[in-house]
């Protein structure tokens, strides 16, 4: 019985009441549209790396990347720019530059428009270890009548850590020492080491270990000055098609000291050999002097100008 009343009831003007609900309906989504409707919102997003594999150098070429996204009106009340966590996976990722997906993370209810950029440059540099020569510069010069008669160092081979790509650029590294009127006597001290490429131009970015050598300095009195040319020994490994069209070292002269009768017999200093398979245009090369026994300078580096043009065809 209060079934079939039930059931007459709803059915009681049921094409009234439907098209009731219809208008409510309609009502509502205009409501809700005028008073929170859709809207458009930019965010500048922070693009964070996620799964770095160890022992790399990681470089991301952007930090940043811009978005677009839309929802209701109410949605951003709630939400701000903190809320969107943007990132790129490296897992898996391998040595050398590429571009990575963006993955961008939305709060519920919010649709991606635009996304700039979408990827972005990521560099993975091995760290690696070598060795390599230490040279002590020792510069200026001791008090009237003395002369430096040997430079001591603790060690001649240090290591140098860092990414692989700078790594492989560092030649040597070397520490200065300066010298002034003051110094009559043997000293010692403890120099910083700096890395520094075949140019004899420092690379940064590396780490020089130990960081400091020990060296001592050997000064003396009665020893015989000259002032000596310098020759630059090149190499014969120009690559093809190429020549060598001058060599210029700075300096051009140097002072050596030593025992008058092995002085007297030395009109010039060679360079340590220069390598030329790598040189097709103008290049400078840092190199050391050899010095015969008993021949001291204040300065063993030469920066060697080298001028190369390609073959003219015959």
């Amino acid at each position: 019985m209060m079934i079939s009343r039930f059931r007459s009831l709803i059915q009681r003007n049921l094409p009234v009441k439907i098209a009731s609900l219809l208008v409510a309906v309609i009502l509502w989504g205009y409501v809700m549209n005028e008073q929170n409707p859709a809207t458009d919102v930019s965010f500048t997003v922070p693009v964070k790396l996620v799964n770095a594999p160890d022992g790399y150098m990681v470089k991301q070429g952007t930090d940043n990347i811009k978005i677009k996204v839309r929802a209701a009106r109410s949605l951003f009340v709630a939400n701000n720019e903190d809320n969107f966590k943007a990132y790129v996976d490296l897992k898996g990722a391998q040595d050398g530059k590429k571009a990575y997906k963006v993955q961008v993370d939305l709060p519920q209810g919010f649709e991606m428009i635009e996304e700039k950029p979408d990827t972005i440059d990521v560099t993975l540099d091995r760290i690696i270890k070598k060795s390599v020569r230490a040279d002590i510069n020792v510069n200026g010069a001791p008090a009237q009548g003395v002369t430096v008669a040997k430079v001591s160092q603790a060690n001649k081979q240090v290591v140098i850590e860092g990414p692989e790509s700078l790594v492989n650029e560092v030649d040597r590294v070397i520490g200065y020492v300066g010298l002034t009127g003051k110094n009559d006597a043997d000293f010692d001290l403890q120099v910083p080491l700096t890395a520094i490429n075949a140019d004899g131009r420092e690379v940064q970015g590396v780490t020089v270990q130990p960081s400091t050598m020990y060296v001592m300095i050997q000064l003396a009195r009665g020893l015989t000055k000259k002032i000596v040319l310098i020759h630059a020994v090149t190499g014969t490994d120009l690559p093809k098609g190429y020549e060598l069209a001058g060599v210029k070292t700075d300096p051009v002269k140097v002072e050596i000291a030593g025992n008058e009768q092995v002085i007297s017999a030395i009109s010039s200093l060679d360079t340590e050999k220069i390598s030329l398979a790598d040189v097709t245009r103008n290049a400078d090369k840092s190199v050391k002097l050899i010095l015969p026994d008993g021949v001291t300078v204040t300065n063993r580096d030469v920066m060697v100008h080298l001028v190369v043009r390609e073959k003219k065809n015959e």
